[in-house]
Parts: C-alpha cells; sequence; structure tokens
C-alpha cells in the first residue's frame, strides 16, 4: 500500500505539472491549432520519447552528473532556449507566410517526423524536465523502492505526457475552436510566439 500510495503521489504531481503551462503547453497548443489534431498526436509521442530519455539518464545517475556540471547544464539550457526562441520567432511570423496563400487561414501540415522532432528536442533539451525526472527518480532510488515501482513509473510517466498532450491536441482542434483561431489567427500566432521566447527568457534566467 505504501508504494502505490508514493506512485499515485508521483503520477498526481506528474498531471498537475502539465496543467501548468510551460513551454510543452504553448507548443501543443500551437501545433495543434497552426497544424492539424494528427500532427499534434505525432508532438505528443515526441515529447513522450523525450520523458524516455529524461528517466533513462535519471535512473543512471547521468541527469545527476548533468547538474553537477555547469557546462554541460549550461549547453543544455542555451541550446534549449535557443531552440524555443526559434520556435518562437517562427510561429510569430506565420502571419507573413499565411498572407501570401491561397487560403490564409489553412497552414500546410508539417510530416509526422518533423512534428515527433519538436517534442523530442524541445523537451529533451529543457533543464527544467532534467531536474524533474531527476528528483523523482533520485527520491525512488534513495527510497529502496521495488524494481516495479522504478519500470511501472517509466512506462506510466511517458504514457501521461501522450494521454495529456493527446487531450490538449483534441481540445484545441476542436471546430468551434479552429473557427476562432481561423478568424484571429495572426493576433493568436503572434502571442504564441512571444510566449514561447518569454518563456526561453525565463529559462535563462534560472539558475
Amino acid at each position: 500500500m505504501e508504494n502505490l500510495a508514493f506512485v499515485g503521489t508521483i503520477i498526481t504531481i506528474h498531471i498537475l505539472a502539465w496543467l501548468t503551462p510551460g513551454p510543452l503547453f504553448v507548443l501543443i497548443v500551437r501545433n495543434s491549432l497552426i497544424y492539424s489534431r494528427k500532427i499534434g498526436f505525432w508532438t505528443s509521442l515526441g515529447f513522450s520519447l523525450g520523458n524516455l530519455i529524461h528517466i533513462t539518464l535519471a535512473v543512471f545517475g547521468i541527469s545527476i552528473i548533468i547538474q553537477s556540471s555547469p557546462l554541460a547544464f549550461n549547453v543544455i539550457k542555451f541550446l534549449g532556449a535557443g531552440y524555443l526562441i526559434y520556435l518562437g520567432i517562427k510561429t510569430f511570423l506565420l502571419k507573413i507566410e499565411a498572407q501570401k496563400a491561397d487560403h490564409p487561414t489553412e497552414h500546410k501540415d508539417i510530416s509526422n517526423l518533423q512534428a515527433v522532432k519538436i517534442g523530442f528536442l524541445a523537451n529533451i533539451s529543457s533543464t527544467g524536465a532534467y531536474l524533474f525526472f531527476a528528483s523523482i527518480f533520485s527520491t525512488v532510488l534513495s527510497s529502496s523502492s521495488p524494481f516495479w515501482v522504478i519500470l511501472f513509473l517509466a512506462i506510466t510517466m511517458p504514457l501521461n505526457t501522450f494521454v495529456m498532450s493527446s487531450i490538449l491536441t483534441i481540445f484545441f482542434t476542436q471546430k468551434n475552436v479552429k473557427i476562432i483561431y481561423g478568424k484571429f489567427q495572426h493576433i493568436i500566432n503572434q502571442c504564441l510566439g512571444v510566449a514561447l521566447i518569454l518563456l526561453a527568457l525565463l529559462s535563462l534566467l534560472k539558475k
């Protein structure tokens, strides 16, 4: 029972973390609104694959090494912030690109692989994710929890990420939501772009 309560607490924390707007939250909204539900699902898969890498690094203690190395930590931090700024600028400028198209409220889908890459790179280059998973699994390992707890979390947390981000995708690809986006896409794109850039700058300010 104690182990079940422990696992339940961690999963609850992970769900609540998804309800707090951050880079991944903004990205899944961006890809769902600008592209399609399918692209949103593939982006979610990219997030989940990133989680698997974070968990693997945390279990083997590599995340702790990264945290203890200012150079490695800062390299990841600047790469992650740079990637978010790139996506933010690209999103901000989508209005200009759309105006050149025959259908200004429609954007051509990116490939499935591109969507996975966006989700994966955004997640794997997030220092916040390194800290989150390192703290979770260092607690699990130091508490001498049975192997099934580690395995269960390693499977459930990426799955939870996929489910939570997919729920957001389904919501933001509803017909009524898409109609609103079509009317105000230039403003929404600019807001999403600015949000990504601000989140990147905030990540750089964190020590």
